[in-house]
């Protein structure tokens, strides 16, 4: 049986996820139109002068917040004086970042001998007090399910800016076309969040009252750090060791390779922390979300990430020119690291919202500190090696968080093999078709047509063995679906 509120966090999560995904998509749709646009009013040392801004920036913003946004969301018990006092920390680290940047600015046109660099970042600091503002009426939402809001605010956010961007290109702004909307469609998002969702602000006077959310706060800037650094490390070697021909090539073969799993997991990770922070005490429930969720993520996100591996001897040429032919072991085999990052997409967002930090700090840092030291091992294999260390090592270094993430909602291995199933049966035989119907076609047809006969072959094949091997496991999730949009108990 289900308990009263499950319908109702049903319903939130499959609102949440239909809002956030219609939303985000309609407004790519605005910004690739307007970048396109952009781009041929503008010119490329446009986009250099704020690449070399935001490079500070960018890293400053990762630790802006000291990790208290996730802190606000998960630890519901942070409300009244103390969110007070923690809503004015933010603002006053908010104030002293956006300082030092505008003291930065000069010295850091000099270091890149750009005079223009210097008032391009003391006018980007200025984004530091608008994420500052942001911290608070975010976590709220999350912690009240208002996903359809905080989808709205990504879409106005993201529509002001492709608007401003358009504008001030045309009247001739240059760079500063770039700075203007960025400022300005982050201060949109942060007027509409705070008119939302207004809140009172305090001088944290007593720290040590906030010494608890504090120290998780910086084992989540932990984790964050050793993240950023693995996720990153492998171009980093490539440009330092192989040379800017391999890196560009390897940049192509990480961006083809992570589509699948980016975009949708851009649209689950907005729902999940509300939902799992929500449950993170009714076991039975968090374990039945993260199963749904993981079978629905696979499902979807598989199919694509081995498709493109199994074509992408025919793409790459196709699409790019046979001088990128070096993409295409790199972008076969991150596809597969691609498919599994998939498949455990929700194992930290279960430590995270179920409040344990310092674990996730610790598996990152193992993850991260042995990942950079397989990599640099590695590149001397060039691209196929770093290719293979994502999609055989880091799948190995990943079992501890895997352990205690199952641990948590109670789950067997078997178990999470057996969500992931329908998707990787699924996948099996589209390879086997693919492959099949590629060793028949005869070797004078042309590429194009060899390409779309291999895409349309797995295109019929995946959805068919999903539905006639796992139609009752369809079938049951539609029925799910149907009882959600009716308000009946599941």
């Amino acid at each position: 049986m289900s308990t009263s509120t499950e319908p109702s966090l049903d319903r939130s999560l499959v609102s949440g996820i239909a809002w956030t995904a219609a939303l985000r998509w309609s407004a790519q749709f605005f910004s690739w139109v307007a970048t396109f646009y952009a781009a041929r009013l503008l010119q490329p040392g446009d986009y250099g002068l704020v690449a070399m801004a935001t490079l500070g920036i960018g890293m400053a913003r990762m630790v802006e917040d000291f990790g208290l946004d996730a802190i606000l969301v998960q630890d519901r018990s942070i409300t009244g004086q103390k969110q007070s006092q923690l809503a004015g920390l933010l603002i006053a680290l908010g104030v002293v970042l956006c300082a030092l940047f505008v003291l930065l600015g000069q010295p850091l046109a000099a270091f890149f001998k750009e005079p223009h660099v210097g008032s391009i970042v003391m006018a980007l600091s200025l984004l530091f007090l608008f994420d500052a503002v942001q911290v608070v009426p975010r976590a709220q939402m999350q912690r009240l399910l208002q996903f359809e809001r905080l989808a709205v605010v990504t879409f106005v956010q993201v529509v002001t800016t492709s608007i401003l961007l358009v504008s001030s290109a045309r009247a001739g702004l240059g760079h500063w076309s770039l700075v203007i909307n960025t400022l300005g469609g982050t201060a949109a998002a942060t007027i509409l969040l705070v008119l939302w969702h207004p809140y009172s602000v305090a001088w944290p006077r007593d720290i040590a009252k906030l010494s608890r959310p504090l120290l998780q706060g910086w084992r989540i800037l932990a984790s964050r750090a050793s993240w950023y650094g693995y996720s990153n490390a492998d171009q980093t070697i490539i440009g330092r060791v192989l040379g800017k021909d391999l890196l560009g090539a390897y940049s192509f073969a990480v961006t083809f390779s992570s589509l699948a799993q980016q975009e949708v997991g851009s649209i689950i990770t907005r729902v999940v922390p509300g939902i799992f922070s929500e449950v993170q005490h009714q076991r039975e429930e968090l374990r039945r979300y993260f199963l749904l969720l993981t079978e629905f993520i696979t499902v979807v996100t598989f199919p694509m990430a081995i498709g493109m591996a199994l074509t992408a001897d025919m793409l790459i040429p196709l699409i790019l020119g046979p001088e990128w032919t070096s993409v295409i072991v790199p972008l076969q085999l991150l596809c597969l690291y691609s498919a599994f990052l998939a498949s455990q997409m929700l194992v930290s967002h279960v430590l995270m919202w179920t409040g344990q930090f310092r674990v996730n700090m610790w598996c990152s840092l193992f993850q991260g500190i042995l990942m950079v030291l397989t990599l640099l091992w590695a590149v001397r294999h060039g691209l196929p090696g770093i290719g293979w260390s994502w999609a055989l090592v880091f799948p190995v270094l990943n079992v501890p968080s895997m352990v205690f993430a199952f641990r948590t909602v109670n789950i067997s291995t078997r178990q999470w093999l057996d969500s992931i199933k329908p998707a990787a049966t699924g996948c099996i035989m589209m390879s086997i078709a693919v492959l099949g119907v590629r060793a028949l076609l005869p070797g004078t047809l042309p590429l194009e047509a060899t390409t779309a006969i291999s895409i349309i072959t797995g295109a019929i094949t995946y959805p068919a063995v999903i539905w006639f091997v796992f139609g009752r496991r369809v079938r049951s999730m539609i029925g799910v679906g149907r009882a959600i949009r009716t308000g009946q108990t599941i």
